[in-house]
């Protein structure tokens, strides 16, 4: 199945607080590049906190080559994402591994008969994780060498990506289009409870023991996890202009990108669920990048810098990057997904200049045959995302690599 920009736009698909217990803890470091960070890029959004940011500097600083391209196919789901030393892409037909040195598959899960995979791939030191719709709706987890280890029932498709705490191994979280939220065994997929919030749920992060839900109605809600067998507390929950498009949390705080609606920061602790500040000018794709001190969003203008705490506008760059940018020490990856576009690669500073008028933002384009179709995953050496192929040509997941 060829993949057209259309394709793309189609899979791109308001603030009072009810707060009854305040958010505590630190999740978000203000290190840069030379902080603590994995090489690899094992969530769709990196980390369970939802950041897309990765403060170890990972993928190419300069121009890179293209190191291999494999045919995929399909309509994408998200963007790849790397565990180790695999690379791991899902479409609604198929779950592919491949060697991230060479593009060699290492193996292939098909979906049955009026069935399809349903969310992005999430890899941890136990499983591979996907939603799945159809015959035996909900999540699927598979052995690292691709065996089905066990199958979790939801009331519906599961599109927001599973996520899976990095303090816990022994659970995933899980949310569904009807509005359940579900904590999973990962031992042996059992589900320990399940909650509902009001609407499909578009996104979903963590606060340490504390999901984080974003609807597609446009409501924020936190819980606090109680653990197994014990039904979750709400803390608070609140309704911001447009349906969730992106989540993260930092801090006790939680920043939201919103279809039409912008990108907001929303104060935990005492003043938990209230707008620290709001910027209506950009309607996110899928993720923000935040951190250390910078948010970025990218929409189909191009992609926004914003102070992290004060909201004001840094810097922006024109571009059709209807996809999830990704940020990696110093560096902020985006997609562009116009016929003629690729991925660039941006210093996340903005380089030398005021306002919109810079120098040295930009430090590397690399073009790919009728633009990007995923947002791009910086791992290792590399820069992993998939390629549409144009009028004539089949989707390819690429490797870029500098030499």
């Amino acid at each position: 199945m060829k993949l057209t920009r259309r394709d793309v736009l189609k899979s791109a698909g308001a603030g009072s607080a009810i707060g009854i217990a305040s958010l505590a803890g630190c999740l978000g470091n203000d290190t840069g590049s030379t902080g603590e960070g994995r090489s690899d890029w094992p969530q769709p959004h990196f980390s369970p906190q939802g950041t897309s940011y990765n403060p170890r500097a990972t993928g190419p600083e300069s121009k890179p080559n293209e190191a291999w391209g494999v045919e995929v196919g399909g309509l994408a789901l998200g963007r790849p994402v790397v565990f180790e030393d695999t690379v791991y892409y899902a479409t609604g037909e198929r779950l592919r591994a491949f060697a991230i040195e060479d593009g060699t598959e290492r193996w292939s899960v098909e979906v049955e008969p009026k069935s399809g995979f349903r969310s992005s791939v999430t890899v941890d030191s136990n499983h591979v994780y996907v939603g799945k719709t159809g015959t035996r709706t909900g999540v699927l987890a598979f052995t690292h060498d691709g065996e089905e280890a066990w199958h979790a029932p939801t009331e519906s498709s599961v599109r927001a990506p599973i996520v899976a705490p990095e303090q816990n191994p022994d659970y995933v979280y899980a949310a569904d289009t009807d509005g359940y939220v579900f904590r999973i065994r990962t031992d042996d997929g059992t589900v320990e409870w399940r909650t509902t919030v009001f609407g499909p749920v578009r996104a979903l992060a963590t606060q340490f023991d504390k999901p984080v839900v974003g609807t597609e109605g446009g409501e924020v809600v936190v819980f606090l996890d109680n653990g197994a067998g014990h039904e979750p507390t709400g803390l608070w929950r609140t309704k911001v202009p447009g349906g969730i498009q992106a989540l993260a949390t930092a801090n006790d705080d939680v920043f939201v990108g919103m279809f039409g609606g912008g990108v907001a920061r929303l104060r935990g602790s005492l003043r938990a669920g209230k707008t620290d500040w709001h910027r209506p000018d950009s309607s996110p794709h899928r993720s923000l990048v935040v951190g250390p001190d910078r948010v970025f969003s990218t929409d189909g203008s191009g992609i926004h810098a914003y102070d992290e705490r004060e909201g004001t506008r840094l810097w922006e760059s024109n571009g059709d990057f209807f996809a999830p940018p990704a940020g990696a020490g110093n560096t902020v990856f985006a997609s562009d997904t116009s016929e003629d576009g690729g991925v660039v690669a941006y210093d996340r500073s903005g380089g030398i200049g005021v306002g919109d008028v810079r120098f040295g933002n930009r430090r590397w384009t690399y073009s790919l045959t009728g633009g990007a179709v995923t947002g791009p995953t910086p791992a290792h050496d590399s820069v992993f995302v998939v390629e549409s192929g144009g009028e004539s040509g089949s989707a390819r997941l690429v490797a870029l690599r500098a030499e």
